[in-house]
């Protein structure tokens, strides 16, 4: 059809449907009970935890999260979509979104970022957006990005950017290993 457009991707916020003080019931009066269902979540080291996912069995549309409140199934304390996601994060001046470069990142950032080193469990995670827009979320929450390295990244320039240490997002050693977003989440940390 001529002229049609295409829809906009989905889009998440902390705002709203995930907003601090949602629960699983604000979820399916969002996406439909068919669509929200409990489950077991990949954690660090080889963990999982219970919590909830919406769209469970469709990749593209899957989102991942683990309530502060367990009991309740309230309060998120990550909300998570993966690298064959199709949603976006909203953030001032675009979106962020699985497969964006360092680059496009950077640039809806503001400036430089820090990330910590790849092959590991918390490989290739924003460290500290320094004083850009990222640090920022509209909503109160706070954003983790998953970067991962090129799978044909030379492995001399990824020996480099490697471990338990952190790197710059522009530095040299860094872009010669092209990576890509992989994993978008964002949540609340407990109030004490």
């Amino acid at each position: 059809m001529a002229g049609a457009q295409a829809e906009p991707p989905p889009s998440l916020s902390c705002e709203g449907v995930f907003a601090r003080d949602t629960d699983k019931a604000r979820l399916v009066a969002a996406f439909g009970a068919p669509n929200v269902r409990d489950g077991e979540i990949p954690g660090a080291e080889g963990a999982t935890e219970h919590g909830t996912l919406v769209f469970a069995d469709d990749p593209a549309r899957r989102i991942e999260i683990l309530w502060q409140d367990e009991k309740k199934s309230r309060i998120p304390g990550m909300v998570r979509v993966g690298p064959e996601s199709t949603w976006t994060f909203a953030v001032q001046g675009g979106a962020l979104r699985p497969g964006q470069t360092l680059a496009d990142v950077r640039a809806l950032n503001g400036g430089p970022f820090a990330l910590s080193g790849f092959e590991w469990d918390y490989g290739g995670t924003v460290t500290d957006w320094k004083t850009g827009r990222l640090a920022r979320i509209p909503g109160g929450c706070t954003l983790s990005v998953i970067f991962a390295p090129d799978p044909d990244a030379p492995e001399k320039a990824l020996l480099k950017v490697s471990g338990d240490a952190t790197f710059s997002s522009d530095g040299a050693a860094m872009k010669a290993v092209r990576p890509k977003v992989e994993v978008l989440s964002f949540g609340w940390p407990a109030k004490p």
